[in-house]
């Protein structure tokens, strides 16, 4: 008897993290044998495809919000989400009704026959089937895990981003920035365009851009952020031609990578000319976020040293006039050590807690990490609600409150405190 399939999302959800026995399984053989049975190639759409170990869900919102403003039919794909599976794939700026991720399961069920494939494989195909489906002029893709043998890379990019090199899922992708940097430059295509977040990538990188005969472009040679001790206005300047943004809420940095991108995809647009209106209003949920209910708390998804250094940065840049407290929790597989020493340069104190979440880490083992680093400790708690209550009570009224660790910490504080996002524009 024919299985029955579900009718409804939440437990098709539940029905694709059985499929594989295993939640990564990297490679494209199985993704690309089902991706051609659908039919899911973008037609004439033009393609973005973003990887780096930070900065992507940004630079990627930041590409479709520009393109929309400029006129064009934009469809963008990024994971994991904060609170509503739905958050992965915006068509046009909103959010894929229920029915029509129902259609995408089927249709990708039916095409793969007795193929396995991961959660997000499967999910991936949807979103292009999707996609090609709504006959878009852009489809703006975030890389899920290192870049080469990730399932968005059965598409072929017309611009290959990559943002950022830090040491993150090195079990999948290599021990050193040299590793990562080859996994994450299988985006690339022969004699295509590149554009790199950072000015002085690893030599692996270069060399398979050398090797591809790609047409790249650097951070801080062909575009960049004007160095700026405030917050606003920022200049952002791209092959000499400078424009000013101002009180960007997403950072300076993915926003200028973001133009660059499209930039390079076509430069018959005034793109620039559609950053003001943009950029006033562009937020991307848990990336440096201010909480309006509690205005000492900021909330950031920073789970990796990489991160963390960048949110320090924009700490820094910040005027506070009391202390500074983090609230952290943290997956298990996270470099622990790493974190702790870059939040150790603005943090006054710590409240650990645990995530009772897969792979999710005990607030007990960042505190043996703390102590080892001699960080001072002020609490060790259950969950992140609990870490945060304990914070809030004892924060002064000018300090300010860090969450950050994971996006399960950022998302169940944003739940608590009424932030979460009841559609596609928040």
């Amino acid at each position: 008897m024919p299985e029955q399939l579900p009718d409804n999302l939440q437990d098709w959800l539940t029905r694709l993290e059985r499929l594989h026995p295993t939640s990564i399984a990297l490679g494209l053989e199985r993704v690309r044998l089902v991706a051609g049975a659908l039919g899911v190639q973008p037609g004439s759409a033009r393609i973005i495809v973003v990887a780096g170990t930070n900065g992507k869900g940004s630079t990627v919102r930041c590409i479709t919000e520009l393109a929309a403003a400029a006129g064009w039919r934009c469809g963008c794909y990024m994971s994991p989400h904060l609170h509503d599976f739905r958050e992965r794939a915006l068509v046009q700026g909103q959010w894929v009704a229920v029915a029509d991720w129902l259609l995408a399961f089927n249709a990708v069920e039916r095409a793969r026959g007795a193929v396995s494939l991961t959660y997000f494989e499967f999910t991936t195909l949807a979103v292009l089937w999707l996609f090609r489906r709504a006959a878009l002029d852009l489809w703006v893709l975030e890389v899920g895990l290192g870049g080469r043998l990730d399932a968005v890379n059965i598409v072929d990019a017309d611009v290959a981003v990559i943002t950022t090199i830090g040491l993150d899922h090195m079990e999948w992708l290599g021990p050193d920035r040299e590793s990562i940097a080859v996994e994450k430059a299988g985006i690339i295509r022969p004699c295509g365009c590149v554009v790199l977040g950072e000015p002085d990538p690893p030599d692996s990188l270069r060399q398979r851009i050398l090797q591809l005969e790609a047409d790249v472009w650097y951070y801080g040679r062909d575009f960049q952020v004007q160095a700026s001790d405030t917050a606003s206005p920022v200049v952002l300047e791209i092959q000499g031609r400078g424009c000013t943004v101002m009180q960007p809420l997403l950072d300076p940095k993915n926003i200028v990578v973001a133009l660059a991108a499209l930039w390079r995809l076509d430069q018959s647009v005034d793109w620039p000319g559609h950053l003001a209106d943009v950029c006033a209003t562009l937020r991307l949920p848990g990336r440096y976020e201010h909480c309006p209910q509690d205005k000492r708390i900021v909330l950031d998804v920073a789970h990796n040293p990489h991160a963390a250094v960048f949110l320090v940065e924009r700490l820094r840049k910040e005027a506070s006039t009391g202390r500074t407290w983090v609230v952290l929790a943290m997956l298990a597989d996270k470099d622990r050590a790493g974190t702790l020493r870059e939040l150790a340069a603005v943090a006054d104190g710590f409240f650990f807690a645990g995530l009772s979440v897969p792979r999710g880490g005990s607030a007990e083992a960042l505190a043996e990490q703390a102590a080892l680093l001699t960080l001072p400790v002020c609490g060790v708690f259950a969950d992140p609600l609990a870490a945060l209550s304990a914070c809030r009570a004892y924060a002064g009224s000018t300090d300010r409150i860090v969450v950050c660790g994971s996006f399960y910490t950022v998302a169940a504080v944003r739940e608590a405190l009424a932030m979460r996002e009841t559609d596609s524009n928040g």
